[in-house]
């Protein structure tokens, strides 16, 4: 894409800024708990700096956290990004893995608790235009 730039990098996954939107991918395999928590901080972070409320999430190939890192991303990282930047929608490509795709529900089951404006979509992913489509949109509908 002709506007995008890699803001972040390590072990766990990168995170793309594409102007509209930021784009958050894992790396396959396993992932150590600090390096998780510190990309998706420093998506938080960005997010935050350059005033981006859209996110896609490309879980294609991840594989499973530790329930320690799932914990600590519903109870700790969501609270705070729930009071200090409120994403206005996410869009998700599903892993491949059914570990991952098991979490992501409990994950958005979570999310249902919410009020406010934030929509989340979960695509397939092998339906990665749709869900660029969705969320540039002006404002996504669920």
């Amino acid at each position: 894409m002709p506007n995008s730039m890699r803001c972040f990098e390590n072990s766990a996954g990168y995170i793309v800024n594409h102007g509209h939107y930021m784009r958050l991918v894992w790396h396959p395999g396993e992932r150590a708990d600090p390096d998780i928590m510190e990309v998706l901080n420093r998506l938080l972070e960005l997010g935050q700096q350059l005033g981006i409320d859209r996110l896609l999430v490309d879980q294609g190939l991840m594989s499973s956290s530790s329930v320690e890192v799932e914990v600590w991303f519903k109870y700790d990282w969501l609270s705070r990004a729930r009071l200090q930047f409120d994403f206005g929608a996410a869009a998700i490509l599903s892993s491949q893995n059914l570990l991952v795709r098991l979490a992501t529900m409990g994950m958005l089951r979570h999310l249902l608790g919410w009020a406010g404006t934030f929509q989340i979509r979960v695509f397939s992913t092998g339906q990665q235009q749709a869900a660029i489509a969705w969320l540039t949109q002006h404002r996504p509908q669920a």
